[in-house]
C-alpha cells in the first residue's frame, strides 16, 4: 500500500495547519491556560469555515466528503499546535460514531451543526477499573415508560463543559449495551472537574436517574457493545495521530534549539551525544506517524485493524514518551521554564500516552491477538 499522502489530503493537512498556527501562537495558548477555559472560539470557527471539522463526514450533511484517514491529518496538526479545541471529542467520539449509525433523524439534528461549528460533542465511555471502555458497563439503563433512565458514573470525560449532548453506553436489564445520546443539561446529569496532565478540563459524570427518550438510542438497543468498539478502535487511532503531531513538532523545535545553542563556542547540534539523541527521536517519530497513518487508512477501507491500531498505541506510547524526554533534555534548563513552549508537548504527549492504555496494555492485547493467529 501506498502511504504517501495525496495533494487533496496535503491540502486537507496544510491547511488545517495553517489555520491553527495563526489562531493558536505561543502567546495565545499562554492566555487560554491562564484563563483556564481550554477553548478558543476563533480557530473552531476557522475551522468550521474551511470545512475541517467534517472533512470526513458525508456531503449530505455539510461534511467534506472525504474520510478517518483525513480526520486523522487534522487531528495530526492538533497535536503539532497543541490546540486547546474539542476536535477530537466531537468528531471522533461524537459525530463519527452518529454518522455511522445513528438514525436519519439523529444525522439530521446532530450532524450539519458539528460541521457549522455549533454543536460541540462528547462521549462518555470510561469507568473505574479499565482504561479502555468495559464491555459490561457498570452505568445501567433501565426502561422509564417509552423510554430510558441511566444511573451510573463515568470517568475522564473530556470537553463536558462545552458539549451539548454526549454519547453515554449503559449495560441494560437483559444483560446487552445500549447507546444513548443524553443532553448535558438534563437534570440527572452531574459533573465534578478532574486535574489532568495537560491542565484540560475533564470530568468525572454522574448520572443519576437522567431520562433519555427512545428516540436516543445509537442504533439498535442491544447493538451498543459493537458501537462502543468501532468508537475505541477510532479513538484509539486519533490518540496516536494526536502524538504523531506531538512528537514531529516537539522535533522540530529542538532541532532548531540545538543548531543555534552553542556552549564552547561550537554548536551543540554538531555534538555526537546530542546528534545520537535526535537521531533516535527522529526515528521514533517516523514510526509513531507511520503506525498511526497505516491504522488510519485501515479503517478508512474498511480492512481488519486491530492489530495494527495496538502497534500503532504501542509506539505512540512508548516511542511518544522517548521523543518528549529528548526534547526536554536537549533543551536543558530553558526546558522546564513554562514561559518556553516545549513543556506543552511533554505534557501532551503523556497525556496521550496512558489515555486509553499505554504500551504495556497494548502489547499485551498485540500478543494475545498473535497467539490467537497461531491456534
Amino acid at each position: 500500500m501506498n502511504l504517501n499522502l495525496t495533494e487533496d489530503q496535503k491540502a486537507v493537512s496544510d491547511l488545517a495547519g495553517q489555520i491553527l498556527r495563526e489562531k493558536l501562537p505561543h502567546e495565545r495558548l499562554r492566555a487560554i491556560e491562564a484563563d483556564g477555559s481550554w477553548f478558543d472560539e476563533a480557530a473552531w470557527s476557522e475551522l468550521a469555515k474551511a470545512r475541517l471539522l467534517a472533512v470526513g463526514l458525508p456531503e449530505d450533511i455539510g461534511g467534506g466528503g472525504m474520510g478517518f484517514l483525513e480526520t486523522c491529518l487534522v487531528l495530526e496538526q492538533i497535536g503539532r499546535t497543541v490546540a486547546p479545541l474539542p476536535y477530537f471529542t466531537t468528531v471522533v467520539l461524537g459525530a463519527m460514531p452518529i454518522d455511522r449509525f445513528g438514525s436519519p433523524e439523529q444525522r439530521r439534528a446532530y450532524l450539519p451543526a458539528v460541521a457549522d461549528g455549533n454543536l460541540i460533542l462528547t462521549a462518555a465511555l470510561l469507568e473505574a477499573g479499565g482504561a479502555l471502555p468495559p464491555a459490561r458497563p457498570r452505568t445501567r439503563a433501565i426502561r422509564d415508560g417509552d423510554g430510558w433512565r441511566i444511573d451510573g458514573e463515568k470517568l475522564y470525560v473530556g470537553a463536558a463543559q462545552l458539549a451539548a449532548h454526549v454519547l453515554v453506553p449503559a449495560s441494560t436489564k437483559d444483560d446487552t449495551v445500549a447507546l444513548f445520546i443524553v443532553d448535558m443539561k438534563n437534570a440527572g446529569v452531574q459533573l465534578e472537574r478532574v486535574q489532568v496532565t495537560t491542565f484540560e478540563p475533564q470530568f468525572n459524570v454522574r448520572f443519576e436517574g437522567a431520562r433519555v427518550a427512545a428516540a436516543d438510542v445509537v442504533g439498535e438497543p442491544g447493538a451498543g457493545a459493537d458501537i462502543v468498539r468501532w468508537i475505541s478502535a477510532h479513538a484509539l487511532t486519533g490518540l496516536c495521530a494526536m502524538q504523531a503531531g506531538v512528537c514531529e513538532q516537539a522535533l522540530r523545535m529542538t532541532a532548531q534549539y540545538v543548531s543555534e545553542r552553542e556552549q564552547f563556542g561550537t554548536k551543540i547540534a554538531t555534538f555526537q551525544a546530542v546528534a545520537h539523541r535526535a537521531a533516535d527521536a527522529y526515528i521514533d517519530t517516523a514510526a509513531i506517524t507511520l503506525t498511526a497513518r497505516l491504522a488510519a487508512w485501515s479503517l478508512a477501507q474498511g480492512v481488519p485493524a486491530e492489530h495494527l491500531i495496538a502497534i500503532a498505541k504501542f509506539w505512540a506510547a512508548d516511542g511518544g514518551q522517548r521523543v518528549v524526554h529528548a526534547a526536554q533534555h536537549l533543551h536543558g534548563g530553558i526546558g522546564v521554564d513554562t514561559d518556553y513552549p516545549v513543556h506543552r508537548y511533554f505534557r501532551w504527549a503523556k497525556q496521550l500516552e496512558l489515555t486509553m492504555g499505554g504500551a504495556h496494555e497494548h502489547l499485551l492485547s498485540l500478543g494475545d491477538q498473535l497467539a490467537e493467529a497461531r491456534v
